[in-house]
């Protein structure tokens, strides 16, 4: 026996906290998606060096990086479910097994 333990319960719900912080940091990218600035934002020497554009730019990258970051944590999370999900079946199935041997 190689002695590693599965313990179905706390992945699974390590997975739902997974799959909730992804869902908070989703609502997390609706709000940045909101443009507050404009060219009137940082007066006539902003429009010269386009101070609005650079900081629109700037945000977009960091949404971007916030989506994917999203992504992936709704990734793991669907992950360690089936894993999970898979792991219970599994025990269940070999449970079950023994019972109808020993009967």
């Amino acid at each position: 026996m190689t002695g590693i333990k599965f313990d179905a319960a706390w992945v699974g719900g390590y997975a739902q906290l997974t799959g909730n912080s992804a869902d908070a940091l989703a609502e997390g990218v609706k709000t940045m998606a909101i443009e507050p600035l404009d060219e009137e934002s940082f007066g006539q020497l902003g429009r010269t060096v386009h101070t609005t554009q650079a900081y629109g730019k700037a945000a977009q990258l960091l949404r971007d990086q916030l989506a994917r970051a999203v992504e992936t944590l709704a990734s793991a999370s669907d992950g360690l479910a089936k894993v999970t999900a898979g792991y219970v079946d599994t025990d269940d199935e070999g449970g079950a097994t023994i019972q109808r041997e020993e009967r």
